[in-house]
């Protein structure tokens, strides 16, 4: 069993007092269930530093504290004692890594945007794929941190939260611990609403900024291909055009909806496919020396998961997409 972990410390205040150690993780410091299980499990997974104000309890049916185990002014806790203004809890998640699946370490370099005990945030280049696979078994972008791991003394899983394509370059978040991962997993319904991209659409556009609110669905008989079809799932995508060029455009976009390729297949519809392309662009005549279609995740807000902090961030144009701005 790994020891790696993530402790969270937290004063209790006169409206959480008379609370049960149980009511105050899942709605205070939203652990979950799971979660709490699995505090359980370990001797140290729930501790408690009394008040003055903390009422004397009966001591006789508690375990006895264990004699190799010094937690100082701390002392094991029940989920179903209570608590009082001024305890202190100290929450140990530890990390299960024994059960983590293997990702082979690279030392291929790997841009860090952001980091903290919860999370990291990396710039991810395009024509990369985020997970290994049979192809991609040592250089994938979790190889990538996997690595950096190793090379700054962390232990974590790799835990991916949101998904970019193999060619969409820019911001992507992994978590570093269970409970950091469920608190950004459910922050993903929404994340769609906060997150921009940049792209290079093909042609010239009539309009300077429109929405498209058109289905998708998969091309029946390929597992790949998506198409806008009645049948399909609602999709909906905001577009901006930043500059007009002579046969193509630098487009900002964000998403009420996060379909598999929606802003590609979306672009292609109203007859501007993104340049590079090879599966929704291939009646473009010229890609301008693209050889991914030219997207990238540009601006990202979200809360850090534990703090409730409001985090921006941007990732500036890589330099195959930012050179066509140049010409």
């Amino acid at each position: 069993m790994s020891d790696s972990f993530r402790e969270i410390e937290y004063a209790v205040t006169s409206a959480e007092s008379g609370m049960t150690i149980h009511e105050l993780l899942r709605k205070v410091l939203n652990i979950s269930a799971r979660e709490e299980a699995r505090c359980k499990q370990f001797e140290d997974g729930i501790l408690i530093k009394e008040s003055e104000v903390h009422p004397k309890k009966d001591t006789t049916f508690l375990p006895e504290m264990p004699k190799d185990k010094d937690y100082g002014d701390f002392a094991p806790a029940r989920a179903i004692d209570k608590v009082y203004e001024g305890d202190v809890l100290r929450i140990k998640i530890y990390e299960d890594n024994d059960n983590a699946s293997e990702i082979v370490p690279s030392d291929a370099p790997i841009e860090v945007v952001y980091e903290d005990e919860d999370l990291i945030l990396v710039n991810k280049p395009g024509d990369m794929v985020v997970h290994p696979s049979y192809a991609h078994f040592t250089d994938s972008l979790s190889n990538r941190l996997a690595g950096y791991y190793n090379r700054t003394g962390q232990q974590h899983v790799i835990r991916v939260i949101g998904r970019l394509d193999r060619e969409t370059s820019g911001l992507i978040i992994f978590a570093k611990n269970r409970h950091s991962a469920a608190l950004l997993s459910d922050q993903t319904r929404n994340m769609s609403r906060r997150k921009e991209y940049l792209a290079l659409c093909s042609g010239v556009f009539e309009k300077k900024e429109g929405t498209v609110n058109a289905p998708i669905e998969r091309l029946p008989g390929d597992r790949m291909i998506r198409q806008v079809r009645e049948d399909g799932k609602e999709a909906i995508t905001h577009y901006l055009v930043e500059q007009q060029f002579e046969d193509y455009a630098l487009v900002r976009l964000h998403l009420d909806t996060g379909r598999t390729h929606q802003i590609r297949v979306h672009m292609q519809y109203i007859g501007h496919p993104l340049l590079g392309d090879s599966l929704y662009g291939k009646e473009i005549r010229d890609h301008h020396g693209m050889k991914r279609a030219a997207l990238h995740a540009a601006h990202l807000e979200f809360k850090q998961p534990l703090s409730g902090e409001s985090l921006k961030f941007e990732a500036p144009l890589p330099e195959d997409m930012a050179g066509l701005l140049l010409l």
